[in-house]
């Protein structure tokens, strides 16, 4: 029998005000209240939850994700999510898989919990899985912030990245083309927001800080221009956005016409010898040393030369 892999959980129904905090969308306040109306089974919070069903569990008993893709939380947005929960009521409960000792892993709605605890309450309603491993948890918490479409490129790529260092119930390392279906994305998608760490490493280091610095679009121009060996100037583009306030575009197309102008300088070859024989000729190229060999000097030759005059 093939096993099943996604995980069973209800990621549609997450899709909650939660997106919307300022509560000036499309749904009024008397429709929230209509939803939050709906009645749920719930249960003593000091009982042990069934699996697959709704409880109320207390929110001393949930533990946070480590999976958790999400970099950065918006207090002002959760302060806004909290005073609709006071005035709606929670619309969609959130997600947990059990764990030991009588504990619960968080997978789905961090925020909506954290607004629980602004306002003091105690439990929450939760989706309790049944049966979930690690890996499909991990999955889930990915899947479920897919669904919200409110990750930024940066928090995505670095999700996905640890994603793929994780293996499946039989072993079986997770590819690319598998968590892009099991998360409902591209292939395309995980690629691009892969690209990010081709970065350099302080690039990377800047992100950690300001994960939404700059887009997975902007980001593939940057991770050319490193490539090519331009990586000082990556960072200095990088720096224009976080610490001078330019515009993500500015700083881009900043850092590619900054390139092209190295390129443009040309600038005489200088003759290398050695032992009075002019062995060949550099010439830079941005960052980089040219090294062309005249004739009658082969490239292992000089690099035996050079070698031995380095030590």
């Amino acid at each position: 029998m093939k096993q099943r892999l996604a995980p069973r959980m209800p990621l549609a129904s997450l899709k909650t005000f939660e997106d919307k905090p300022d509560a000036k969308a499309s749904d009024s306040t008397e429709e929230l209240k209509e939803a939050a109306s709906i009645s749920v089974p719930v249960q003593d919070p000091t009982q042990e939850a069934q699996a697959g069903a709704v409880a109320e569990i207390s929110i001393k008993l949930i533990d946070k994700s480590p999976h958790q893709p999400r970099l950065i939380f918006d207090p002002e947005a959760i302060d806004a999510l909290a005073a609709s929960i006071r005035e709606s009521g929670l619309i969609s409960p959130i997600t947990v898989r059990r764990t030991e000792q009588g504990r619960y892993e968080l997978i789905g709605g961090e925020r909506r919990m954290r607004a629980h605890q602004i306002l003091g309450k105690e439990s929450i309603q939760a989706f309790v899985m049944p049966d979930m491993s690690a890996t499909d948890a991990a999955l889930g918490a990915l899947a479920d912030n897919e669904a919200k479409r409110s990750l930024c490129d940066y928090e995505r790529g670095k999700a996905y990245k640890r994603a793929l260092g994780m293996a499946t119930e039989t072993g079986k390392a997770i590819t690319q083309g598998m968590l892009a279906r099991r998360i409902g994305v591209s292939d395309a998608t995980v690629s691009r927001c892969l690209a990010f760490f081709d970065l350099p490493e302080e690039a990377i280091a800047m992100l950690d800080a300001k994960p939404d610095l700059i887009g997975a679009k902007n980001a593939a121009i940057l991770v050319t221009l490193a490539k090519k060996g331009h990586g000082r100037i990556v960072l200095q583009a990088l720096r224009r956005i976080s610490q001078d306030g330019a515009s993500e575009q500015g700083a881009v197309n900043w850092a590619t016409s900054e390139v092209n102008r190295i390129a443009k300088v040309r600038r005489d070859p200088v003759a290398l010898r050695i032992d009075g024989n002019h062995v060949a000729d550099l010439h830079t190229d941005g960052p980089k040393i040219i090294i062309s060999c005249k004739s009658g000097f082969g490239p292992e030759e000089l690099v035996e030369k050079l070698t031995s005059l380095l030590k």
